[in-house]
């Protein structure tokens, strides 16, 4: 009985201790990691020349025969299906249908890619994907191409919606633009080439609400695209101390964790149905880690299926203590649809990113202001909220314009009005609980001790 007993206490003991240990909750590590998280913005200038392709009339009528047997065979025929299988049929194998011409084309190009990144260090390192900052990375250069052949590829979709005798959906206008875009970047020169690169931060303005903030930024150190060790490091050139997210270890993630990932998707950043202000605002999606997997040159990349597409490159993914474990970097396309394929996603694990680092000799650190945000969030969330709204206001006067600063004290000041907060009283009495039970396992282990001593 005796023994049951002293079991039983300190089995409650080592519960209350694992509960201490568990990691944070979504909610937690975003808002952690938000203020951190930043938007890369990077600005090509210079001059593009490709030779604009021509169609292969005979390949073109042989695909539109195929596709008209092959409805016709399953009785499925109708006007507005043999168009869309004929489009994306043509889109999904454009090199069979579209071949050199004899024209070279030659256009001004001023295009702007975006991408994710955060802060490593209070004076502002930035780490992100080095394709998102490359202008020789393929993806570029067939936004490139979409940018300044835009007028002969619109041409083409008119002629299209011609023979059609019908306007072609927003899926076959895409497919088309890819393809197109795709072809042209076959043969694209890019000459005098000029790189600008900012960062996006969100930060407190008026009525708490997040507005952006535009910080030049000079790269430092560039990698290679995938299949190279795609990073890139960069640094703000204006003085201020930054909001900073912890590089963690990726070597203890295992085959099941999860995994946080914040950045901009583009779909979602600049969806049209979305006001100005909230762009400057991360998004955050979650998975597991689902394979560990080795590049050809040797070096490891973590699998998850995490949501990441366009945009979200170069953005921070963390582990459940809100650490970042590496990049999101890449996912998989599906080569006879050239879709991206959903749930196959890659990271580029924090262990290469420090591979980049200690190249600069530049040393994560978190900074001052982070810290004490830690700090108050840590209190927000144990409901003590008379002492987080002190430590806000203390972030609050080392930078005003932290972001999410007003709306965290706003949201501090209105549980204290009702009623919510739980310290000195509620929260002394789980130090008494905590501190009571360490006590009496130590008093029964003292008093089985003297009673088989008396024996």
């Amino acid at each position: 009985m005796k023994k049951l007993l002293l079991l039983t206490v300190i089995s409650i003991l080592s519960l209350s201790l694992i509960a201490q240990q568990k990691g944070m909750s979504p909610v937690q590590i975003a808002e952690r990691n938000k203020p951190g998280t930043v938007m890369i913005q990077a600005t090509f200038k210079g001059t593009v020349s490709a030779i604009e392709p021509e169609f292969d009339q005979a390949a073109l009528e042989g695909l539109a025969l195929q596709v008209k047997e092959q409805l016709e065979a399953e009785g499925t025929f109708t006007k507005d299906l043999f168009w869309n299988v004929y489009i994306r049929t043509f889109c999904a194998n454009v090199d069979k249908y579209m071949m050199k011409g004899t024209k070279t084309v030659t256009k001004d190009l001023d295009i702007t890619m975006v991408g994710s990144g955060f802060i490593i260090t209070p004076d502002g390192y930035v780490i992100t994907n080095a394709h998102v900052v490359d202008e020789n990375d393929e993806e570029t250069k067939a936004n490139f191409a979409k940018q300044a052949f835009q007028e002969i590829m619109e041409n083409d979709a008119k002629e299209i919606e011609s023979s059609m005798e019908r306007k072609l959906t927003d899926d076959e206008a895409k497919a088309l633009l890819d393809a197109n875009g795709w072809y042209f970047s076959q043969t694209m020169e890019v000459s005098d080439i000029s790189k600008e690169f900012s960062v996006v931060m969100g930060v407190s303005g008026k009525n708490n609400k997040i507005v952006p903030l535009v910080i030049p930024a000079k790269l430092v150190v560039q990698g290679k695209p995938i299949p190279g060790k795609d990073v890139a490091i960069l640094r703000l050139t204006e003085k201020h101390t930054y909001p900073t997210i912890r590089l963690g270890n990726d070597k203890d993630m295992r085959v099941g964790d999860q995994v946080y990932v914040l950045g901009y998707p583009a779909v979602a950043t600049f969806h049209p149905l979305i006001s100005e202000e909230s762009i400057s605002e991360a998004s955050l999606t979650r998975g597991l880690v689902s394979a560990k997997k080795n590049m050809k040159d040797g070096w490891e990349v973590l699998q998850t299926d995490a949501s990441i597409t366009h945009g979200n490159s170069g953005g921070p993914v963390m582990n459940e203590s809100g650490e970042v474990v590496g990049l999101a970097t890449f996912g998989s396309i599906d080569q006879q649809r050239g879709q991206e394929v959903q749930g196959m996603n890659f990271i580029v694990p924090s262990t290469i990113v420090q591979e980049f680092l200690d190249k600069k000799d530049i040393t994560p650190q978190m900074s001052d202001i982070s810290l004490a945000y830690e700090e108050a969030m840590s209190l927000f969330d144990a409901s003590r909220f008379k002492k987080a709204l002190e430590k806000f206001k203390e972030v609050q006067d080392m930078n005003s314009s932290f972001p999410f600063i007003g709306k965290m004290i706003s949201d501090t000041q209105r549980n204290i009005d009702k009623g919510l907060d739980k310290e000195p009283t509620d929260m002394k009495m789980y130090y008494y609980i905590g501190g009571g039970v360490l006590a009496l396992v130590i008093l029964l282990l003292l008093v089985f001790r003297r009673k088989k001593a008396k024996s």
